[in-house]
């Protein structure tokens, strides 16, 4: 563990290294990325705006990245409650679970199907990997946890495909819409059951109204429907991109799904200061003959502080490093996918505390012009 964190922070010293090596670069070099505007150029009487803001990080159209997460514990704990409510005669004992790390491949396709002065629509996919290495798993008469044992097995995963509507109403206001479908569970691409989890994907949606205040600043406001906080949610967001007067400096935001402060030291070298709320519910179909376990579903929610250095190795090529610290929200297992208000009480089937490790992410990308 100690090896491969000596290993990232070097990567990361050494890429931020290149921004002062760049300050003489070449003029291509200074491109801004930012200036490419996703439709055509305004044509007729009408004028409409555009979701570009001057100076922002360029769109990924294409992303290959790699999340590591360090060493930590979870503890377990089961609901007396449903044990004597569905009559189960087994004991599930509280038990602790470490491991050496969660790691797993992140893969992000996004492409423009539809782009011009009135609509811009993309369409894309994802695809998420967390495999979990395990130290040491106690076991019990029964068997081993349950929760520990199926992370050990299959992991985690995610698929998912995703949409995006901006619909520009004039020159300053615009409509912006986002709609996702997303396969979570406990289960790999090969698994037998994989077409069980297909069969139920969580959907999320988001809409804005805003208003493009200039070239150098957009502010939206919405609601969606999304399960970051690992239960199904609502809630209202404020988008807010911002340059400010100097070009050094801007705010990059979809409060309070993510957030970030950005220093540009040239157009093709951006770092990033803030967090990001990622969280998802995934199925955890009953592979046992015991139907004590039917129906249940992991609220997986992390808050990520982080620090990400994006540069450019070569026109349109991008890397971006990133490192952090996973900050554990909800890891605990619920019956059925049910809305869970804020501040509700209701108990968890299973009861889970989690630890909070140090985390690193690495990815190349392909932005869009």
């Amino acid at each position: 563990m100690r090896k491969k964190i000596l290993i990232i922070a070097s990567i990361l010293g050494l890429s931020l290294g290149q921004v002062w090596a760049q300050k003489d670069s070449i003029a291509e070099e200074e491109i801004d990325f930012s200036a490419f505007a996703d439709a055509e150029s305004a044509e007729g009487t009408k004028r409409y705006c555009t979701n570009k803001v001057l100076g922002i990080s360029p769109n990924k159209l294409i992303s290959i990245g790699y999340d590591f997460q360090g060493k930590h514990d979870l503890q377990t704990s089961h609901n007396p409650n449903y044990d004597k409510q569905q009559g189960d005669p087994m004991v599930y004992p509280n038990s602790s679970t470490s491991f050496g790390n969660a790691s797993g491949l992140r893969l992000l396709v996004n492409y423009p199907i539809i782009s011009n002065t009135k609509l811009l629509l993309t369409l894309g996919a994802n695809y998420w990997r967390t495999n979990y290495a395990v130290d040491q798993m106690p076991t019990t008469a029964q068997a081993k946890p349950y929760l520990s044992n199926a992370l050990e097995q299959r992991g985690l995963t995610t698929v998912g495909i995703n949409s995006t509507v901006f619909k520009p109403l004039n020159e300053k206001y615009f409509l912006l819409g986002f709609v996702s479908a997303d396969a979570n569970g406990d289960f790999t691409l090969g698994d037998e059951k994989l077409g069980d989890y297909l069969s139920q994907p969580k959907y999320s949606a988001a809409v804005f109204f805003g208003k493009k205040r200039n070239d150098f600043s957009i502010l939206a406001f919405g609601v969606s429907r999304t399960y970051r906080p690992g239960a199904l949610g609502y809630i209202p967001l404020i988008l807010f991109n911002h340059t400010f007067q100097n070009k050094k400096w801007g705010i990059e935001s979809i409060f309070p799904a993510r957030a970030a402060v950005r220093r540009t030291f040239n157009p093709r070298n951006l770092l990033f200061f803030g967090y990001e709320l990622e969280g998802q519910s995934y199925s955890l179909i009953n592979r046992t003959n015991d139907p004590f376990f039917n129906n249940l579903e992991l609220r997986r929610s992390e808050i990520r502080p982080r620090i990400t250095y994006e540069f450019a190795l070569s026109g349109f090529v991008w890397m971006s490093l990133q490192a952090g610290y996973r900050i554990n929200y909800n890891f605990n297992v619920d019956i059925g996918d049910n809305l869970r208000l804020l501040g509700s009480d209701n108990p968890y089937f299973i009861d889970n505390k989690i630890s909070n490790p140090l985390y690193f992410q690495v990815s190349l990308n392909l932005v869009s012009p």
